[in-house]
């Protein structure tokens, strides 16, 4: 599992550099085919994860790599992502894992990076937006959230049955 788990995050770390780099979107000219795909991601492989610490590598190591090549920041992905992890992790408990609960926590997900960078981005005084900018940002994650999550849903549990993977311990 943790193969299919890191070759996932991988091609998903991969397609947010293609899509970022060329879908032609700003932040006044946004697209409906963008959301953050690693986090989506994510939010899919944490039913896979009974080891938490293994888990939360996964998050720091993928964030970093978040941080590094697409934000230019340090540290502010994986501290979002771990936070999500935790909110997830609650979540998780109240209910159960199937198709329309992992697109409710991958909007969830979504919703809270955006609102957690736009928050870092005011409280450090950098390029600050708009709440109605910040609305339409998510508004415009919405669908490709829900294809993505279903996508890999469903491809990662065919793949979990076919090959009779486990639950990471």
């Amino acid at each position: 599992m943790i193969v299919v788990s890191i070759v996932s995050l991988f091609l998903s770390f991969l397609l947010q550099g293609l899509v970022s780099n060329f879908l032609p979107y700003t932040i006044n000219n946004l697209s409906i085919f963008s959301t953050v795909f690693v986090l989506v991601n994510l939010v899919i492989l944490q039913e896979y994860y009974e080891n938490h610490k293994k888990f939360i590598l996964l998050i720091i190591i993928f964030g970093l790599l978040m941080d590094i090549v697409y934000n230019g920041t340090m540290l502010l992905s994986v501290f979002i992502f771990l936070v999500i992890f935790y909110v997830n992790k609650g979540l998780k408990f109240l209910l159960p894992y199937n198709i329309f609960t992992v697109n409710l926590f991958a909007f969830i997900s979504v919703i809270i990076y955006h609102v957690m960078t736009f928050l870092f981005l005011i409280i450090l005084g950098f390029d600050t937006y708009s709440v109605i900018v910040l609305l339409k940002i998510i508004g415009c994650n919405i669908l490709m959230t829900v294809i993505y999550a279903s996508l890999l849903y469903f491809v990662i549990s065919k793949i979990v049955k076919k090959f009779e993977l486990r639950v990471v311990r």
